[in-house]
């Protein structure tokens, strides 16, 4: 393990505990226990398995890490850290609908990540056949939709193509909750009527998926059955 590693796995895991405690998932003792034992030299000793052999428990804070990668649009790998609790029952088997657009880097990348965020969660991800070009693909998108437990969407070069806002304007009129990923490069404003969404606004998937990592937990707990 090198430093630039052990400078990840501290960043990493205290700042998703902070969001923990901020969010009401854990309590202050809790969060305290996790940002004293990343100072301690059982954290280094953790980190070096982690990085040597993918996954690692930790029994006396009663958690597993796994290490994944999550990709760049480009192609480029990333580390992510994998928390779970030791001995949790899996969760019922869940739905996401997932709007982009229909770029096959998109589609491969967006997908990978959410594949790998979501799995611990025992979310199924689904999406459309092709953008939005006929009432029968329109009717495909609504029942897709309804048939979720909630739904994603990514403006990425959406410039000139409103589908993805259509979608998401969709599930407002539903009433199934749903997440703007806002590419700063890419989206304009929201839309007004839209304007009320949980919306992450992002330059890069390495920056999105932390951020969206840290938030799932609140977001899970507080729109989905």
């Amino acid at each position: 393990m090198n430093q630039q590693q052990w400078t990840f796995f501290t960043d990493f895991l205290g700042g998703f505990w902070e969001v923990q405690f901020i969010q009401n998932q854990i309590t202050s003792s809790t969060q305290d226990r996790y940002r004293l034992w990343l100072e301690e030299p059982e954290a280094e000793e953790c980190a070096e398995r982690l990085f040597a052999q993918g996954a690692v428990a930790v029994p006396e804070h009663n958690v597993k890490l796994r290490l994944k990668l999550l990709r760049e649009i480009d192609g480029e790998r990333f580390d992510h850290i994998e928390v779970t609790s030791l001995g949790k029952k899996r969760p019922r088997r869940r739905k996401c609908f997932v709007g982009h657009r229909f770029l096959s880097n998109i589609e491969r990348t967006l997908r990978w990540n959410l594949r790998q965020i979501l799995e611990p969660n025992n979310v199924e991800l689904d999406w459309s056949g092709g953008d939005i070009r006929s009432v029968q693909i329109l009717d495909d998108i609504v029942r897709r939709i309804r048939k979720a437990d909630f739904c994603i969407f990514d403006t990425r070069e959406t410039e000139g193509k409103p589908n993805v806002y259509i979608e998401a304007g969709m599930c407002y009129a539903i009433r199934k909750p749903f997440i703007l990923f806002m590419h700063r490069f890419s989206a304009g404003a929201v839309p007004s009527d839209l304007g009320f969404a949980f919306a992450l606004e992002y330059d890069n998937y390495h920056q999105l998926f932390r951020e969206f990592y840290y938030r799932l937990p609140l977001f899970i707990r507080k729109n989905v059955r």
